[in-house]
């Protein structure tokens, strides 16, 4: 399988940890609010759908910020 530039290795993380997060985040969400058994799948979408982008735009703008904290708080061997 082709690899894909390094230069796209921060982008490729919050696309994926954003996808993760909103999905989890968005059904548990949709199942604390009692969401009909029935339309549960259609209002968990619906949400996730909503959510993915702003966790996505998040995580795109605090992601590096938290890296330099990190790197500050953390010993380096």
């Amino acid at each position: 399988m082709k690899k894909l530039p390094k230069r796209y290795e921060r982008f490729i993380f919050a696309l994926l940890m954003s996808f993760g997060t909103a999905l989890i985040v968005s059904g548990a969400i949709t199942f604390l609010h009692n969401a009909p058994a029935a339309i549960f799948i259609e209002i968990w979408l619906s949400s996730f759908l909503t959510a993915w982008p702003i966790v996505f735009l998040s995580i795109s703008l605090i992601a590096p910020q938290i890296n330099k904290l990190i790197k500050i708080l953390v010993e380096s061997n």
